[in-house]
């Protein structure tokens, strides 16, 4: 008698979420698209139904939540972000997303400086724009010398340009005898001095080694921090597209803050190629010593990507761009190496000419080897990509990946394409029409915001924070199109549609809880949508307050 007591005792429900409004993304044969209730134990999704449906479970639950008639969707899942680079300094530096002007950002260097101490570095990399603020522009070296003159200072603007005070020229070691670093720009006056401002990949290197110089201690601190963040956005999940000469040493981090059971956050991982000229070797070896897919349910290695070859990278597509023949040839290398090892693929392309090159490479090892196809592979960017090209996608069965760079770039991109061709990058309508999976990112933490919510609104409005190089409406989504790219859909990327991004029994218990409704507020309003719940493996990882318990 006193076994079946203490039996009975035991909770066998983790959660209940109750008098909801749940969309759960399942197709017709798994269950209704609207529901109440949602059970939750082992980390998966028992049950999902009306809440008189659940209502036996609901003394059998550990935890359950009153939901007030509040929305609740799949957890978040950006599917293109650059969150390992990001996250070893996040604590180093400061997230400008929410700036609006240059007296504002002036007095986040002012309180930076304050709390660092005089001679620390003070900096913000990436991850805004001067579209965003008021004065349309970035600070200047005499406003930063200013705000902070004890200090050196690095502001960069998303990959455009970087502004330097007086004190960072001199720490690193600029001057206005300097030449200019390979790959990269120093900005002179008429006279010859030095502006402050620098440009290219080169020489944005050397403030970024010195501002982000982080030890171990810090740089996990610095990964646990943006996984908070990223949870009270409602992302429950990342896929980290690698990068530009992103090591393997640079993943150290993220792998202590997993091994140690701190990741809040699932890490879907593509590996990029890390040494100019040495690409083939570098895959060879990551496909030697990495199995496809290997990890756990919190941190996995999705594949080779986004960068597989140095020589074939058309950056932001504002310049001319050729792959040249011999960069060519060795990334028909890493396509076979990639597709007779079982590795997933995904490849930067933002020009059409890029595509057309990299869909080459495809084919021909498709056509040697019948191992592309079907394998989830995908494209990222795909901007300027024509209706011959996807077509081509289409037939290879891969994927695209979009993000929504326009947002602060729109302007820029008319400036170099015409509003014309800026008025379809990316051809989402397109896509849609010959059935390629689409999986919605950012592209952050430099390139971009980190929002998914800004993301969902560009994509939904097709706006731009200045008005320039709104997207055409044919190439828009629904709000439920939308919001799929970022759940349903961005689960196709890592191979993981059967058990992710749906709220279906059996599936895994990420959930997000909007603090407003994304299929009623007013356009404007999803930009700035913040997550009241968040649930990743059936465990709360952000709670704002306003649901109790």
């Amino acid at each position: 008698m006193h076994t079946d007591a203490a039996q009975r005792t035991v909770p066998l429900v983790d959660l209940l979420l109750h008098h909801g409004r749940v969309t759960t993304f399942a197709d017709p044969d798994e269950g209704a698209a609207e529901a109440q209730s949602v059970a939750v134990a082992g980390g998966r999704i028992i049950a999902v139904g009306s809440d008189d449906d659940l209502a036996p479970l609901r003394p059998l639950s550990a935890r359950t939540i009153d939901l007030g008639g509040r929305r609740v969707l799949p957890g978040l899942n950006d599917s293109h972000v650059h969150a390992v680079r990001g996250g070893v300094s996040w604590t180093r530096t400061m997230h400008w997303e929410d700036v609006r002007s240059i007296a504002e950002a002036l007095v986040r260097v002012r309180e930076d400086a304050r709390d660092r101490g005089p001679g620390a570095w003070v900096s913000v990399v990436g991850g805004w724009h001067s579209s965003q603020l008021t004065e349309d522009r970035t600070p200047t070296r005499a406003e930063l010398d200013a705000a902070a003159p004890d200090n050196p200072v690095y502001v960069q603007e998303l990959y455009d340009r970087g502004i330097l005070n007086s004190a960072g020229l001199r720490a690193c070691g600029f001057d206005d005898d300097s030449t200019d670093p390979a790959r990269g720009t120093l900005v002179r006056d008429a006279s010859g001095s030095l502006t402050g401002e620098i440009r290219g990949v080169g020489a944005f290197a050397v403030p970024l080694a010195l501002a982000l110089r982080v030890d171990a201690p810090e740089s996990e601190a610095g990964v646990r921090a943006m996984c908070s963040v990223f949870a009270r956005h409602g992302l429950t999940g990342f896929v980290d597209g690698g990068g530009l000469l992103v090591t393997p040493r640079d993943y150290d981090p993220l792998y202590a803050v997993w091994r140690k059971g701190g990741l809040d956050v699932r890490a879907r991982l593509f590996h990029s190629a890390w040494t100019r000229g040495g690409e083939v070797a570098d895959v060879e070896a990551m496909t030697t010593f990495l199995q496809p897919d290997m990890g756990d349910a919190m941190l996995r290695v999705a594949g080779i990507g986004e960068i597989p070859h140095l020589g074939c990278h058309d950056m932001e597509g504002f310049e001319p761009f050729d792959i040249e023949d011999g960069a060519f040839a060795e990334l028909v290398d890493v396509v076979r190496l990639c597709a007779t090892r079982g590795w997933r693929m995904s490849v930067h392309a933002v020009l059409e000419a890029t595509l057309r090159r990299i869909l080459d490479a495809w084919e021909r090892v498709e056509n040697e080897t019948g191992l592309v196809a079907g394998r989830g592979w995908s494209i990222v960017h795909a901007d300027e990509a024509s209706r011959a090209s996807l077509e081509r996608v289409a037939r290879l069965g891969a994927g695209i990946l979009v993000q929504n760079r326009l947002l602060l770039k729109g302007g820029d991109y008319v400036s170099a394409w015409g509003a014309e061709a800026t008025a379809s990058a990316p051809p989402i309508g397109d896509m849609r029409d010959l059935g390629i999976p689409i999986g919605g990112g950012t592209d952050a933490t430099r390139a971009n915001w980190f929002s998914p919510w800004a993301s969902i609104w560009w994509l939904v409005t097709g706006g731009t924070l200045n008005g320039r190089g709104e997207r055409a409406a044919a190439h828009r989504l629904s709000r439920s199109a939308a919001i799929a790219t970022y759940t349903r859909d961005a689960a196709w990327f890592t191979g993981e549609q059967g058990h992710r991004g749906r709220i279906v029994p059996g599936y895994d218990a990420d959930l997000c809880v909007p603090d407003r409704d994304p299929f009623a507020c007013a356009d404007d309003d999803l930009r700035d949508i913040l997550s009241e719940l968040t649930i990743v493996n059936g465990r709360v990882t952000h709670d704002a307050g306003g649901l109790g318990g």
